[in-house]
């Protein structure tokens, strides 16, 4: 297959009648995981619908014994800190860990989500443990956390994956991992972070225009 030419593949599947994921004629050339993939425009290369916001030289894909760091390798095992699950899926450990971050329940932001006049601000991360990016801005939000302490913005976690992803997507403008919310002292609609920036200047500038 390595050396087949892309359109040769496609008349053998029309002339085979093969069944294809639909999403190829929505302009999904290049389907990957739901968080990194989106249709590409026409003229794009296939390769723009995958981490659209990574250099072009070094998007990747795969597990390639290269890549994986010390112990990796024992974890994807299920030998690891984190047990495996009877259907392969591993157990990790949760992250934006702070005492100046309060983890949400579903109660909890199904509450937030109802008060149209609330007593603070609050600024919350929809995240998965598991999600590379999620881990990757970890330090940035816990550290915007400790700064916002005690300034009447409080900061929040709610895990939205699994069984609350549904949830999460109809209610809280989850489209992909992390999505951020502001929900404003005195709106009843919470205000998705718009930018793939999550250092903690660009979050506290985003934060401040809010307040």
């Amino acid at each position: 297959m390595a050396n087949v030419e892309g359109q040769d593949v496609w008349k053998f599947l029309r002339t085979m009648d093969v069944p294809v994921n639909s999403l190829h004629s929505k302009g999904y050339i290049s389907i990957g995981c739901e968080p990194c993939t989106r249709p590409v425009l026409p003229g794009q290369h296939e390769r723009e619908g995958r981490w659209w916001w990574e250099d072009a030289t070094a998007k990747e894909c795969g597990l390639h014994k290269g890549n994986l760091k010390q112990g990796d390798a024992a974890q994807l095992n299920g030998n690891g800190n984190g047990a495996a699950h009877a259907n392969g899926a591993a157990t990790v450990a949760d992250i934006f860990n702070s005492e100046n971050l309060v983890n949400l329940s579903r109660p909890g932001i199904e509450n937030l989500l109802k008060l149209e006049n609330r007593k603070e601000p609050w600024l919350v991360v929809l995240y998965a443990p598991w999600c590379q990016f999620c881990q990757g801005m970890e330090a940035s939000f816990v550290e915007l956390a400790d700064k916002l302490a005690g300034s009447g913005v409080k900061v929040g976690k709610f895990r939205a994956d699994g069984d609350q992803k549904e949830f999460s997507k109809q209610e809280l403008q989850l489209g992909s991992f992390p999505t951020i919310l502001f929900f404003p002292k005195h709106s009843s609609r919470p205000i998705k972070y718009p930018s793939e920036k999550r250092d903690v200047d660009s979050l506290m500038t985003f934060v401040n225009a809010l307040r």
